[in-house]
C-alpha cells in the first residue's frame, strides 16, 4: 500500500471496493570510517568487511541463477548507481544493484556466461516509452554461443507509469515502474560457461535497458495425473488462439467436488474468471502451462460463504494488465479459501498475484513466482487466519510485495506467516508490511531493492483503518538496499520502519536475528501517529546506512539488545527528534547507541551512500 503525507489522505481512500485491486546475504564491504565537514553528513567507506554477527534471512530456495549485466561482457553503457544514491524515476535507480546496461546503438550487446547448465532464461529490460503512451514492440536478438536464435519481442505495453497515485499509463510527470520481463525454455540443456548474448541487431527502440538475465535447469513436463479430467477433452485450444474458458469450466464441472482438472502442456486463451470451489487444477509445469487473457484468474466465491479444498499448481497465468485500475478484479488468483493450498505458480501481468479476501482460514501459497504486478504481490485483506506465504520469489511489484491487511470493516488478520521468500524491486511500499493484526510472523525473508517510493523493507503498522497491531514477530530476515527519499515527505524512508498513524500499535513487536545492509537512507524508522509501542531489537547487524542508524519521529520505546552497527552516513548514528521515544540500551551493542543528536525534526542530511557491490 502506499502511502500519502498524513495531512493529505483521505480516510476512506482504499476501501474494499476501490483496492480490490540473487542476492545473497552477502557482508557489506564497506564501513565509515570517518565523519565530519562542518556539520555536513559525511563519511568515509574503505574496503574494511563488517562483521556479521546475526544471520538474517536466506529467502527462497531459487531454482535459477541470477547474472547482473553490469558484470556481464558488454559494449553498452553502464547506468549507476546514481551519484546521488536512489533518485526516484531513473531506470539505474529501479534497477538491482542500482546498475543496469543501456545498448543505444546497432551492435551493442550484454553477454552472459552461465555459471550452471540451464535450459532457459528470463532477463528484466526496459525500452523507451512513446510520447502518447501507445503500445510497440521491438526486437532484440538472442545469440548462444555465437549462433543466433530467434528474436525476443519486447514492449513498453507492461511498464511505465506516471503522475500520482493510482497512477496512469498516459505519460507525464513522475515516470516509474520501467522494466518488465520476457523468459524462454529451451530444448536443449546448455552447460555452465555458455555465452547467451543479448544484442541490438535492429534498432527497433532508440535504446534498450538490461538489468540482469537468470538461468535454471527446468525439469520436464508433468504428466496427466490418474482419473484427471484435461481441459483439452473438453474442447479447450492449446494454440492460444480460440477462446478455451467454456472448456475450463466444463472440465471444472465434469470433475465434480473434490476433483482434479489438468491443464496440459499450451498456451489457454481465457476471458474471463475461473471460478473454483472444492476441486484441483493442475498443469504441465509453470513452464509449460500458460492460462493468459486480459481478464484471466482463478476466482474463489467470497465470504462470508468462503471456496474451501481449492488445489492451484503448476501453471502460469499471464495477464493483459497495463495499468493500475484499484476497482478492477483483475488479479490472478481472488476471492476467499478455507483449507486452501496454491504452489508452483507463475503469475504476471495481472493487477495483484492474490488479492485474498476474509474472512477464511487454513490457506497456503507456497513456490509462488509473482511479477510484474502493477499492485500487490500478496494481500491478504481482512480476517485471514492461520494463512501462510512461504518459499515464493516476489518482485517488481506496482505496490507491495506481500502484505496483511486487516481492515477493521471486515476484521483481523491473526496467526497469519510470511515465511522464507525473496521479495525484491517494489517499486511503490514495501517489500513486506504488516497493517494492523496480531500474532503475525515475519520470518527467514530476504528482502531486496526494495520501497523505491513511499516505503522500505519490512514495515509495521497501525494503518489504513486497520485492527489494533497486536504481537507481531519479525524473525531471522536480511533487508539490502532498502527504502529511499519520500517524494511525498521528502525525508528517508527506514529499511525497517514502524508507523502508528491511525492509532497507538499495541505490540509488542519482537524483531531479532536481522540483517540490514547498504539502506540508501535510515536502517531503522518510527514516524508518524502516537506511540509505536514497545520494539524489541535483538541479535542484529547494521551495515551501511545513508543516513542513521536510527531515526525516531514518533514516541514509543524501542530495546535494543546485541545489536551491532558501522558505516552510517549522518553526523550522528541516532536521531531521536520527540521527546517521547525512549531509545534503550540494553547490552552488547556498541557505542553507536549513545552518539545521539535531538534536534527538531526536519534538517535532514543529505545521504552518504554505501558503495552498491554487485
Amino acid at each position: 500500500m502506499s502511502h500519502q503525507p498524513a495531512s493529505s489522505q483521505s480516510p476512506g481512500w482504499r476501501t474494499r471496493l476501490t483496492r480490490l485491486a540473487v542476492v545473497g546475504a552477502m557482508a557489506l564491504t564497506a564501513i565509515a570510517v570517518a565523519v565530519g565537514g562542518a556539520g555536513a553528513a559525511q563519511a568515509v567507506y574503505e574496503g574494511a568487511a563488517a562483521t556479521a554477527a546475526a544471520s538474517g534471512g536466506a529467502g527462497a530456495p531459487l531454482p535459477y541463477v541470477e547474472l547482473q549485466a553490469e558484470n556481464a561482457a558488454t559494449n553498452g553503457t553502464i547506468l549507476g548507481p546514481s551519484a546521488s544514491g536512489v533518485s526516484y524515476g531513473t531506470l539505474q535507480d529501479e534497477a538491482s544493484f542500482r546498475k543496469a546496461v543501456r545498448l543505444s546503438g546497432t551492435g551493442q550487446f550484454v553477454e552472459f556466461t552461465t555459471t550452471a547448465p540451464t535450459n532457459s532464461i528470463v532477463f528484466r529490460a526496459s525500452i523507451p516509452d512513446t510520447s502518447t503512451g501507445s503500445v510497440y514492440t521491438a526486437p532484440i536478438s538472442l545469440y548462444i554461443n555465437g549462433t543466433r536464435q530467434p528474436d525476443f519481442t519486447l514492449t513498453n505495453a507492461y511498464s511505465w507509469l506516471y503522475s500520482g497515485y493510482p497512477f496512469t499509463n498516459q505519460p507525464g510527470s513522475n515516470p516509474h515502474w520501467f522494466y518488465d520481463e520476457v523468459h524462454r525454455l529451451f530444448a536443449t540443456t546448455y552447460p555452465a560457461g555458455t555465452r547467451f548474448r543479448i544484442q541490438a541487431d535492429t534498432m527497433g527502440a532508440s535504446s534498450y535497458t538490461i538489468d540482469f538475465a537468470d538461468f535454471e535447469q527446468v525439469g520436464a513436463a508433468i504428466p496427466q495425473p490418474a482419473g484427471s479430467i484435461s481441459v483439452t477433452s473438453r474442447g479447450a485450444d492449446a494454440t492460444g488462439a480460440a477462446d478455451s474458458t467454456a472448456a475450463f469450466n466444463s472440465a471444472i464441472s465434469a470433475a465434480g467436488a473434490g476433483g482434479t482438472v489438468y491443464i496440459p502442456q499450451g498456451t489457454f486463451k481465457v476471458t474471463s474468471h475461473i471460478a473454483v470451489n472444492n476441486v484441483t487444477v493442475t498443469g504441465a509445469g509453470m513452464w509449460y502451462s500458460n492460462v493468459q487473457g486480459s481478464n484471466v484468474g482463478f476466482y474463489g466465491n467470497f465470504a462470508p460463504t468462503p471456496s474451501s479444498n481449492v488445489h492451484l499448481s503448476n501453471f502460469l497465468i499471464t495477464g493483459d494488465v497495463q495499468d493500475r485500475c484499484d476497482s478492477c478484479q483483475v488479479n490472478g488468483i481472488g476471492g476467499a479459501f478455507n483449507n486452501s493450498t496454491f504452489d508452483h505458480i507463475w503469475i504476471e501481468h495481472t493487477k495483484v498475484g492474490a488479492w485474498l479476501d476474509g474472512p477464511f482460514n487454513g490457506t497456503t501459497l507456497s513456490y509462488m513466482r509473482i511479477r510484474d504486478q502493477t499492485a500487490d504481490g500478496v494481500n491478504f485483506h481482512g480476517g485471514v487466519t492461520n494463512s501462510t506465504v512461504t518459499n515464493s520469489d516476489i518482485r517488481n511489484t506496482g505496490d507491495d510485495g506481500l502484505a496483511t491487511w486487516s481492515d477493521a470493516n471486515v476484521g483481523a488478520d491473526a496467526n497469519d506467516t510470511f515465511s522464507n521468500n525473496t521479495v525484491s524491486l517494489q517499486i511503490l511500499a514495501n517489500g513486506i508490511a504488516i497493517y494492523g493484526g496480531h500474532d503475525i510472523t515475519v520470518s527467514g525473508n530476504k528482502v531486496v531493492d526494495t520501497g523505491l517510493a513511499q516505503g522500505g523493507g519490512i514495515h509495521v503498522s497501525q494503518r489504513f483503518n486497520s485492527t489494533a497491531l497486536g504481537l507481531t514477530t519479525v524473525s531471522n530476515n536480511t533487508m539490502i538496499r532498502d527504502g529511499s527519499l519520500d517524494p511525498n515527505w521528502q525525508f528517508g524512508v527506514g529499511a525497517l520502519w514502524f508507523d502508528a498513524r491511525d492509532g497507538a500499535m499495541t505490540g509488542p513487536v519482537n524483531v531479532s536475528n536481522f540483517v540490514i545492509q547498504q539502506s540508501p537512507y535510515e536502517a531503522i524508522q518510527t514516524v508518524s501517529g502516537s506511540t509505536v509501542g514497545t520494539i524489541n531489537l535483538s541479535n542484529g547487524t547494521i551495515s551501511g546506512a545513508g543516513t542513521y542508524v536510527v531515526q525516531g519521529q514518533v514516541g514509543g520505546t524501542l530495546n535494543f539488545t546485541n545489536v551491532t552497527a558501522a558505516g552510517w552516513g549522518a553526523p550522528h548514528a541516532v536521531y531521536n527528534c520527540v521527546s517521547n521515544l525512549a531509545i534503550n540500551d540494553q547490552g552488547g551493542n556498541g557505542t553507536w547507541i549513545t552518539d545521539v543528536t535531538s534536534n527538531t525534526c526536519g534538517n535532514w542530511p543529505t545521504p552518504v551512500w554505501p558503495p552498491y557491490q554487485s
